[in-house]
């Protein structure tokens, strides 16, 4: 992506008059007065992106901050005023999921063969954190002596765009099977799911609609074993018929177990491997065909899932997705919306200065590269814009290159995985 082609998309997505239509038909700013959409928008995004802010005080301060005079400043009551509106998140909200939509299809790398089988390779998972314990009627914690007030946002990432497709923001309390992708909207794709998503019906039913899963399994299944190969691809006939348990390690001694199985509800594939340094074994769940994905490939494409973690570790550590000092929901709810589009924001601009660029390393300096093109944006000044990029995306081409990984990570990395699928 060059760079007018970036600034067009930037100045596009935040332009003032898309902005204030948008402001109006969620009746977040019926009047656009002192406070106008993109001064505050390009404020919120400017201050998580540094990652250190904790008070609305403080985003205040950054909107004055970021005006180009003092008669444009405003008091801090008005501010506050504006974010507790009701209509405040869904204003937040709605933007960050047109720029999900805006990016999806934009692949990021040399994407191996055998993905383009699959419309999407989906990475999902929850993260949480305490809020004001005033919310806790709204948001109940599911530590309710420590955290009494607790949020989950549900995040569906998609792996081969490296940016997230949903989020759904809900109570702590809720489980988190009913914030999964809809398993008739996975025709063609592929999902990746820890253990805590572990539902026989669901992937039954993914199956069923044409799409593909790949989850962690608990070490509480116990099927029946149809068919077992070892990680060479052998067969042992001898384990058919077997349950799972009754496999011990002194009856079989192949670290690998490659298994069709079935329980009362399922037929599917399982891998199982002893992991010798803690000596137990792990498994893994899923209907890829054995013939275009060997257990190998298998344990290495679940790596791939740690993306959603890596994800979640920027929002927290780099994207201030953090608890405020606020008794206010509206506030929480479209400042947790103002993270993901920062951390959205970021990597476009990251992704589009070179691939392969380590995402941890850009977004721990932002306020370097970043904030000065928010500003210039902020400030419509256009011929800016285009300095500030190429400036930020020359910063990042030399400063946030992946570090070299020590041996005992070595093949780790979503660069490694995808060279061993492309070799």
């Amino acid at each position: 992506m060059t760079i007018i082609h970036l600034k067009q998309r930037l100045t596009q997505f935040l332009d003032p008059v898309t902005l204030n239509q948008q402001a109006k038909c969620c009746k977040f700013m019926q009047r656009i007065r002192d406070i106008q959409p993109l001064q505050l928008v390009t404020s919120l995004i400017a201050a998580f992106s540094q990652g250190n802010t904790n008070s609305i005080a403080e985003l205040q301060r950054q909107f004055n901050g970021m005006q180009l005079s003092e008669a444009d400043f405003v008091a801090y009551k008005p501010f506050h005023n504006q974010l507790r509106k009701s209509a405040f998140p869904i204003f937040m909200e709605r933007l960050t999921r047109m720029l999900m939509a805006q990016l999806m299809k934009q692949q990021q790398g040399k994407i191996p063969s055998k993905f383009r089988q699959f419309e999407r390779i989906l990475l999902h998972d929850g993260s949480s954190f305490a809020i004001h314990n005033h919310l806790k009627d709204e948001f109940p914690g599911r530590f309710s002596t420590v955290s009494p007030a607790a949020v989950e946002c549900h995040v569906t990432m998609s792996l081969l765009e490296q940016t997230p497709v949903n989020m759904t923001i809900a109570a702590d309390t809720l489980s988190e099977h009913g914030f999964r992708p809809a398993a008739d909207t996975l025709r063609r794709q592929l999902l990746l799911a820890d253990a805590g998503y572990l539902d026989q019906d669901y992937y039954h039913q993914i199956a069923q609609h044409g799409g593909y899963y790949l989850v962690r399994g608990k070490l509480t299944l116990n099927p029946t074993i149809v068919e077992a190969r070892n990680g060479q691809g052998r067969l042992l006939p001898k384990l058919a018929g077997k349950k799972l348990k009754d496999v011990t390690r002194r009856d079989n001694r192949s670290d690998v177990l490659d298994m069709i199985v079935r329980s009362s509800k399922l037929r599917y594939r399982l891998v199982r491997r002893w992991f010798a340094p803690e000596k137990r074994f792990i498994l893994w769940m899923t209907n890829l065909p054995r013939d275009e994905f060997n257990s190998t490939d298998i344990m290495l494409l679940y790596r791939s899932r740690w993306q959603v973690e890596l994800l979640f570790k920027e929002l927290k550590s780099h994207t201030n997705l953090r608890k405020f000092n606020t008794e206010q929901k509206a506030i929480v709810e479209g400042l947790i919306w103002s993270s993901l589009l920062t951390l959205i924001l970021k990597r476009l601009i990251v992704n589009a200065a070179a691939p392969g660029l380590s995402l941890f390393k850009a977004a721990k300096n932002a306020d370097v590269w970043f904030c000065p093109v928010v500003t210039a944006i902020s400030q419509r000044a256009l011929r800016e814009i285009a300095h500030h990029l190429d400036w930020a995306c020359q910063y990042l081409r030399r400063n946030a290159q992946p570090s070299q990984q020590s041996k005992s990570r070595q093949g780790n990395g979503l660069r490694d995985i995808y060279e061993h699928f492309n070799a």
